[in-house]
């Protein structure tokens, strides 16, 4: 199954489609908007909606665009995919949680670098 079928499958999948979509266009201010519609409450008092859109802008400069590589884990309300810079060619795991609830907002997007460059093991 590819990774698309596994992400429209699951809320969580398609909350990260949609912000991916946006932020791949690089259309900031609709990214913006959607943040503000499509975050929990508690999340947004975390953080604002400028202040996300100002991040996920500085990543977009710094990355480029991102591709879904693999998702790395799925639950009901959360997914984990491997995504692949443009610029670079870096990876990085990507971590969306959702509520619940209808309409299922976003309480979770969380970044990690991923390391490609370990060193084989030991034979």
């Amino acid at each position: 199954m590819s990774a698309q079928a596994y992400l429209t499958g699951n809320s969580a999948g398609m909350r990260l489609i949609a912000l991916l979509t946006l932020y791949n266009r690089g259309d900031f201010d609709r990214l913006r908007a959607y943040i503000a519609d499509n975050y929990a409450p508690a999340a947004l008092a975390e953080q604002d909606a400028d202040a996300r859109t100002a991040d996920l802008r500085d990543r977009f400069e710094q990355w480029g665009k991102l591709r879904i590589e693999q998702v790395l884990g799925i639950a009901e309300h959360q997914v984990i995919a491997l995504v692949q810079a443009q610029e670079g060619g870096g990876y990085h795991a990507l971590q969306v949680a959702v509520e619940e609830d209808f309409p299922h907002r976003l309480t979770l997007v969380a970044w990690g670098e991923v390391e490609t460059d370990a060193e084989e093991p030991p034979s």
